[in-house]
Parts: C-alpha cells; structure tokens; sequence
C-alpha cells in the first residue's frame, strides 16, 4: 500500500505529554505545501505545569497572542508570564477532545482507501510523542497514523548513507523556524519533499 505522508509540528508547554500540555497543532500533506489543505489549532492546557524555556519556545507562534501587546504575553521580554499565557488558552483555545477528533476526520478525508497515512516530523519521537498521547486520551477511535511514523532526519540518512547528515545540510531552510506549528509543519514537508525526491520516491 502507498504510503500519503503528514507533516506535523506540536508546540508544548514542556518535554513530556501528561504532565505538560499541546498547545499548538499544525500539519499539511506532503507533496501539497500551498495551503490548500492544512490543519492548525490552538488547545486548552490540561495542567499549568509549564518549561519556561519550553514556553518562550512555544509561544512564539501562537496566534491567540498576535493582537496583545503586554509584555506579559511576549515571549521574547523579560517580564513574560508563561502562566498568564496558559490562562488565555483555557480561554481561547479548543478542548483537545475536539482538536483530536477534527484532526482524525482530518487525516482520512486526506488519505484514499488505496494509501496508508503516516505522520513524519523532525523529530517524530518528540511531534508523534504528544499527538500519540493526546489520540489515547482524548479521542475515541483509531489513532489515524497507528503506531508508527517516519522521522526525517533519519529518513534523509538513511538515504544518504551517512549517518552525520542533517536535513539542514539541504540549505532549503533560509530562515529560522517561526514556531508556529503549521508554519514548522509546512516547511519540514518541504524538506522532506527534497528527501524524497532525492531518494526517487514520487508524492
């Protein structure tokens, strides 16, 4: 079976789901990085447990934050608040239950009978940690991706034959991350697209 890959970018309030909260979800399909079929959302926290560098991380994307302009909000001042952050997302933000739910129909109104959906991130151990965890608890059905996932940095050396290579190294990257989850999601899917091409594998 073919496989359709997902690229997908979480941003989180620490390093661990369950005693650290999704904040932001993002994703896009590989192969179909214009825009035109995406998913981003922005969750309540299930805990005000909270990293602080996790947080000036985090909250560089959010969009909750775009029209407030306190310090307070601003992960990037010395008077950031990463608790007064996670009070406006249990405001703002959607419970995970539905984000989880909208994100299954998601995935398989976007992956025909005849391929196989596979989450890809950079790093799958981290992205796929919490979207596994948060599928387990807070949604029903299936985890639409199973139990599995590729990771693109491994992808791209195991491609390369050289296990010192990184995804970097392609220089597709002009300018840093942004943290927005869709915005990280969309520009892993266009390296791992390169990936791919390299490799001869067509999306």
């Amino acid at each position: 079976m073919k496989k359709r890959y997902f690229s997908v970018d979480i941003e989180a309030s620490g390093r661990t789901p369950g005693k650290y909260s999704m904040l932001s979800i993002g994703a896009c399909i590989v192969g179909d990085t214009e825009r035109k079929r995406v998913f981003y959302r922005e969750l309540k926290p299930i805990s005000y447990n909270f990293d602080l560098e996790a947080m000036r991380v985090a909250c560089l994307g959010l969009k909750c934050l775009d029209d407030l302009e306190e310090e307070e909000y601003n992960p990037q001042s010395e008077n950031f608040n990463p608790e007064k952050v996670l009070e406006l997302l249990r405001e703002r933000g959607e419970e995970p239950r539905k984000v989880m739910r909208d994100y299954a129909e998601w995935v398989r109104k976007n992956t025909s009978k005849d391929f196989r959906a596979v989450e890809t991130a950079a790093p799958v151990k981290f992205d796929g940690m919490f979207t596994a965890w948060y599928f387990d608890n807070f949604y029903d059905g299936e985890n639409p991706f199973g139990h599995s996932g590729e990771d693109i940095n491994s992808f791209y050396r195991g491609v390369m034959k050289n296990p010192l290579v990184n995804i970097n190294g392609l220089e597709i990257r002009k300018e840093g991350l942004t943290h927005n989850a869709l915005d990280d999601a969309i520009q892993q899917a266009r390296e791992f697209e390169e990936v791919l091409r390299i490799a001869g594998i067509k999306v």
